[in-house]
């Protein structure tokens, strides 16, 4: 039952964002937000009692386009805050309050693990609480219900208002050219588009008549998830302040052609879908029909192996360690390169990542913020079977925390040396 219910909310969650066919407008929020529980009879630090005072305060946006609006969601900028942090949630112009989606996969309560979602914290507004002009979103936390300090607290970076519009709405237009629906599609390849502004009709053409200004491409495939949400295979895309980030590529003039760096996407089980992303003079954007194509590297081949024993609360400091488990059921030693891919807050007050107890790097990321990054190391550390993930850290400061769902492990061979072995493999390490 647990895993039917995952897969139900996973399967609403991506369909709360852009998708093939939609037509819509996005408006920005681009100042931090604390947002921090009402204040714990425990916790009478004024500092603390002030800076939860301040988390009620209103923030808004400027809607000026509300003509054939079917449906609106805000996407948010967040971090998941302390661990444990309760009751995340949102609400529009006063209208009652909203839950913000919790991350998906875990294997205890969502709210206990360290998270950080760009843009994929998505919560769908009653279209009816929106108003043209000035829109009042306000924002709310609950007390810590585990791995408690008495400060139930999380941060929103930035957030978008999208407004979705009917059929009928003037709009820009366009398809993908390259690659061709159904082809085979190798490394690096070059994505190109149609697009183009629209006339409009004569009763609003001094309103609708637009030019395309931007293409963005976007992936539908199997990768690191770098939304933070859980979901590995989905339409590839972070958000900062709003702009669009991690996705296939951008295009501000035509012939709108871009090359995407596919070096190291994983193989694909099943087709990889894109689509562009075509903006107008207006600000409208429209999602073109998707193509679907094979990946196909004749030459070389990279396995992607996810985290699992994922700790709740996975950070390190004060001379801890911590550590999650990447199984690779394949023999590695033909490998020619590896990499880890994580996400980290606080990378930077670590003193070791690494892989068997062997040291990768000193630190990742930064201070007090959060981070995406990627490690290069030899694939000799690498052994069949089980392997060990860790963090380390004697900082007395913030804890150098692993965000969900935790780091991958990719492998790169040469095409022939891809295939599953037959014989095990003794474990091997690097000075």
């Amino acid at each position: 039952m647990r895993t039917l219910l995952w897969i139900l909310a996973a399967a609403a969650a991506l369909l709360a964002q852009p998708q093939p066919g939609d037509i819509f407008r996005e408006y920005r929020y681009t100042n931090d937000t604390i947002i921090e529980a009402a204040p714990d009879p425990k916790q009478l630090n004024p500092k603390f009692i002030k800076r939860r005072s301040i988390s009620g305060r209103e923030r808004s946006v400027d809607l000026w386009d509300l003509e054939d609006a079917t449906r609106a969601e805000v996407a948010l900028e967040l971090w998941g805050g302390h661990a444990g942090t309760s009751n995340h949630s949102v609400r529009v112009n006063g209208g009652e309050w909203l839950s913000i989606p919790q991350i998906r996969g875990t294997s205890t309560t969502p709210e206990c693990y360290q998270r950080q979602q760009m843009g994929s914290a998505i919560v769908t507004i009653p279209i009816g609480q929106l108003k043209l002009g000035r829109n009042v979103l306000q924002f709310r936390a609950g007390p810590q219900i585990c791995h408690a300090v008495n400060w139930g607290i999380y941060k929103v970076y930035a957030f978008t208002v999208r407004v979705y519009y009917s059929a009928d709405k003037p709009r820009p237009d366009g398809r993908i050219l390259s690659p061709a629906d159904g082809s085979r599609m190798g490394d690096s390849p070059v994505l190109s588009a149609e697009a183009k502004g629209t006339e409009g009709n004569a009763d609003k053409l001094e309103f609708t008549k637009s030019s395309a200004v931007r293409v963005d491409y976007v992936a539908r495939y199997e990768d690191f998830n770098w939304e933070g949400d859980g979901v590995f295979r989905q339409w590839h895309q972070q958000f900062e302040q709003g702009d669009i980030k991690r996705h296939a590529g951008t295009s501000l003039a035509a012939p709108w052609k871009v090359k995407w760096d596919t070096k190291w996407i994983p193989d694909q089980d099943e087709p990889i879908e894109i689509a562009a992303r075509i903006t107008d003079t207006h600000g409208i954007v429209y999602m073109t029909p998707a193509v679907k194509v094979t990946l196909s590297r004749p030459d070389r081949s990279v396995k992607m192996f996810k985290a699992r024993n994922v700790p709740e609360k996975f950070g390190a400091r004060a001379g801890t360690t911590m550590s999650c488990l990447i199984d690779v059921p394949i023999d590695p030693s033909t490998a020619r390169a590896a990499r880890i891919t994580l996400s980290t807050w606080a990378g930077a007050h670590a003193d070791a990542f690494g892989l068997n107890a062997v040291k990768i790097v000193d630190r990742i990321g930064t201070d007090d913020y959060y981070s995406y990054d990627s490690m290069d190391f030899s694939p000799k550390l690498v052994k069949r079977g089980e392997n060990s993930f860790y963090v380390f850290s004697n900082t007395q400061e913030h804890h150098a925390e692993v965000n969900w769902p935790g780091p991958v492990l990719l492998l790169e061979f040469a095409r022939s040396a891809a295939k599953p072995a037959t014989g095990s493999t003794s474990p091997r390490s690097i000075p």
